[in-house]
């Protein structure tokens, strides 16, 4: 193995491993309200004193009141209550 092979090889993982943790650090989470509703958020909420913050899709800064909010959870598609379609066997 030459030193540009090596050099390649190193790179392509340096770069795979970088997506990997750049990847895990934004995830969706999803927000249970006590009314029951589902809200969708692009990063995690933020607990700041009475309460939740986060960012919309377009970049816009939302509160919830803290009392307001049951559960904060990763999103899932039982999480959000999207329900799969099983195609029917014949």
């Amino acid at each position: 193995m030459n030193f540009l092979q090596a050099g390649t090889r190193r790179a392509a993982l340096l770069a795979l491993a970088a997506s990997f943790l750049l990847t895990g650090c934004s995830g969706r989470y999803v927000i249970t309200t006590t009314n029951g509703s589902k809200i969708i958020t692009p990063s995690k909420p933020k607990r700041i004193e009475s309460k939740y913050v986060y960012k919309d899709g377009n970049g816009q800064i939302v509160e919830i009141p803290a009392m307001r909010v049951r559960v904060i959870e990763p999103y899932s598609k039982e999480a959000a209550g999207v329900q799969t379609l099983s195609p029917e066997l014949k």
